[in-house]
């Protein structure tokens, strides 16, 4: 009988990591939408297939990934467009400070590459919400900011002899 080494490895790689290192495996440096209540943003009727499809497309496009706090839904619109569901106690460390989820509170957090916390939304239950298309834009154009201060950080004028020489 043989041993694969590798699968081994893996395996005890995989049960060594926290639930957090997971997640950020997970998302492969990819920004995410954290939804503490998803249900709150799904559609229903018969148009909800539809509005499933062109989220979806949409994540794809914007190279977004949908993280929800609670149970596995199988037939929740976050399993349908790919995301992952993570229970309430790891939520807590993707917060900001020392703000910890309290089930009551509904909210919306933009987490970037890093998994630190760009943006939160916080709202009450019954409200009107925004679209996960919108946040998924707005996600997008922070992403799109802080790629341009760093390409404006790293494209600034130089004042070294050879820079200013190439200058018309």
């Amino acid at each position: 009988m043989s041993v694969n080494r590798e699968y081994g490895l893996d395996a005890i790689h995989a049960i060594a990591l926290s639930s957090t290192e997971r997640l950020h495996h997970w998302l492969g440096g990819r920004w995410s939408l954290l939804f503490s209540h998803p249900e709150d943003f799904a559609s229903h009727g018969f148009e909800a297939d539809r509005w499933v499809s062109c989220l979806s497309e949409e994540l794809e496009q914007l190279d977004l990934a949908v993280v929800a706090s609670g149970g596995s839904y199988r037939r929740s619109w976050v399993s349908h467009v790919g995301g992952r569901f993570i229970p309430f106690h790891e939520v807590d460390e993707l917060l900001p400070g020392d703000w910890h989820v309290n089930p009551y509170e509904h909210f919306v957090t933009i987490l970037d590459a890093d998994m630190r916390a760009r943006r939160t939304i916080v709202y009450a239950a019954g409200t009107a919400v925004p679209s996960p298309i919108d946040l998924a834009q707005t996600a997008a154009g922070l992403r799109a900011r802080g790629q341009s201060r760093q390409l404006a950080a790293f494209c600034r004028a130089s004042s070294s002899p050879r820079a200013r020489a190439s200058r018309p």
